[in-house]
């Protein structure tokens, strides 16, 4: 099951920003030393929301909301998002649609409005002990 998770935002994101689409495998386990985990005010929003102890990053990856057609964020072939950012009209908010796929189905398909301070937080498959969670926010 994929639950979608947004704090909530004032400003909208202007047609040249980008948005930061990061992938992070959460835990209970201590991660390993050479882990990249999160800053503490991410660990906090992500806490609160998962409930896990550890967040480490896996990936992450900056798309330019200005540039139509889809992106692609991929960790592995068989698990990955892919990202479209709408015709933007002045005036109007920047709105990105999104779909994730896993073993080749789209398990998971909704529409983002980047704001500042407001990242989506996307509930992932299990994985091990722990679970994936793709963050997306507004740069």
């Amino acid at each position: 099951m994929i639950l979608v998770f947004s704090w909530l935002g004032l400003l909208a994101c202007h047609a040249d920003e980008k948005m930061r689409v990061g992938l992070y495998l959460a835990e209970n386990k201590t991660p390993p030393p050479e882990a990249q985990l999160v800053s503490e005010k991410m660990e906090y929003r992500l806490n609160s929301v998962f409930g896990f102890k550890h967040y480490e990053l896996i990936k992450a990856e900056d798309v330019e909301l200005g540039r139509e057609g889809e992106h692609d964020v991929m960790p592995r072939k068989d698990f990955f998002i892919r990202l479209k950012p709408l015709p933007w009209q002045p005036g109007q908010p920047r709105v990105v649609d999104y779909e994730i796929y896993k073993d080749g189905f789209i398990v998971a398909h909704g529409t983002y409005e980047p704001h500042e301070e407001t990242p989506l937080f996307i509930n992932g498959p299990d994985f091990k002990q722990g679970r994936f969670i793709y963050v997306l926010e507004a740069r």
